[in-house]
């Protein structure tokens, strides 16, 4: 994986981060094909000796809170979404 494909998906997850701390929720599916196209370029094997171990802890760090903080907004949000969902009672 090159350096390159590195500093894209650090950038898009900094963006990913900025973007749930200050709740702007509505803009994620914006941030959706940038976002995945930075995983994809970034998935393979790291070429000796070209990130440090604490650039990938830095990584994934960002990637567990933002998976903790979509997940904490999915459980505020599940009981609007079922309430919706439920089938109306005709009278």
């Amino acid at each position: 994986m090159p350096t390159d494909a590195l500093s894209a998906l650090d950038e898009q997850l900094d963006t990913l981060m900025s973007m749930l701390n200050n709740g702007e929720w509505e803009s994620l599916p914006d941030l959706e094909p940038a976002l995945l196209g930075a995983l994809n370029a970034a998935n393979g094997p790291l070429p000796s000796g070209s990130i440090t171990r604490q650039r990938l802890e830095a990584m994934q760090d960002k990637l567990t809170r933002a998976i903790e903080a979509c997940m904490t907004r999915k459980e505020q949000i599940a009981p609007l979404v079922n309430a919706l969902s439920k089938p109306k009672i005709q009278p």
